[in-house]
């Protein structure tokens, strides 16, 4: 063997003597195996009334208004209910792996080896009843799998899952609810559609089926809405602009695409789509904000409507002869 590579094996074995050391040897759980495994926290995620999440460049307030959740800071805004509840499950559920003793206790320089001098997220949890509780995340464990914390329950440095360092690090974007539309398919009789191939009005009839209002050309044939309503209802914004510039709103001075839908009750929802071929504007009754999407949405908008009307079967007395005799 060459002696570089006697002393690469070699420097690889120091170091993964260091390595294990410093995971395992100095990290000795300060608890039993049994203590170890207990829950971090003894309430429910249902008991959770308010999460607050400060990160060195910004502070996200949750609150829980009767059965909803809200951003509450640093704006006011609806959330997205699954990156929420995912917040929610990983701190109720969290459970403490080990604990490592840290002497002497709060020194800034052993805090500093674990990422918790200064905290990746530090999490305000309030509970039904008025208690709070704090946790600070730290860095990740070498496996990747655990994030170091400060906790309530450990007197020592914890040892998490990390799930609840990625679901209370995401950026503000994520948590809030990026729908450019709300609505109830099932509630929807009346629609309209203007694009660049013309307008298409359709209603609901009492059988559940869509039939075309407008053009007076094609009334009363079938239109398969489904395409139109699933397009708008499964729409995300990539981004949020809750102050648009003039040059913004500028964009959605001549739409490429508008989508007006009636409910049954004779409320509407309204929503605009710019022209473009990357970054798409758009405009909805949600409120003053702008959105921008995908191009798949406008293309998926922006149809004929010969590809949404369904064809027609021809009469049973139109068929030739050939089949009718089959």
């Amino acid at each position: 063997m060459k002696k570089s590579t006697l002393f690469v094996v070699l420097l690889a074995a120091v170091l993964g003597s260091v390595v294990w050391y410093f995971e395992f040897r100095r990290e000795k759980p300060a608890e039993d195996s049994a203590a170890a495994s207990k829950p971090l926290f003894s309430f429910q995620q249902d008991d959770i009334v308010g999460v607050t999440l400060r990160r060195s460049d910004q502070t996200i307030a949750f609150e829980k208004k009767e059965k909803d959740w809200r951003i509450t800071r640093p704006l006011d805004s609806a959330t997205d209910s699954a990156a929420v509840d995912a917040l929610l499950s990983s701190i109720a559920s969290a459970r403490l792996s080990r604990t490592i003793d840290v002497s002497p206790p709060a020194s800034p320089e052993k805090l500093k080896e674990f990422g918790l001098d200064a905290p990746a997220v530090t999490l305000f949890v309030k509970l039904k009843a008025g208690a709070e509780h704090r946790l600070r995340l730290g860095a990740k464990d070498f496996t990747g799998g655990y994030v170091y914390a400060l906790t309530e329950a450990a007197a020592g440095v914890a040892l998490l899952p990390d799930d609840i360092l990625t679901n209370s690090d995401k950026p503000l974007l994520d948590f809030r609810d990026r729908r450019i539309a709300i609505f109830d398919q099932e509630n929807i009789a009346r629609l309209r559609v203007r694009n660049q191939h013309g307008a298409l009005v359709a209603e609901k009839n009492a059988e559940g089926k869509w039939q075309v209002v407008s053009p007076v050309a094609k009334k009363g044939r079938e239109v398969e809405a489904s395409r139109i309503l699933n397009a708008l209802e499964n729409a995300r914004a990539s981004e949020i602009l809750d102050s648009p510039t003039p040059a913004d709103r500028a964009r959605l001075v001549r739409p490429a695409v508008e989508v007006e839908l009636s409910t049954r009750g004779g409320h509407r929802i309204e929503v605009a789509l710019s022209s473009g071929k990357q970054e798409i504007f758009v405009r909805s009754s949600l409120g003053p904000m702008l959105f921008k999407t995908a191009q798949s949405i406008l293309d998926s908008l922006n149809f004929k409507p010969e590809d949404i009307i369904k064809k027609e079967e021809p009469k049973k007395e139109e068929l030739p002869a050939k089949e009718k005799n089959q």
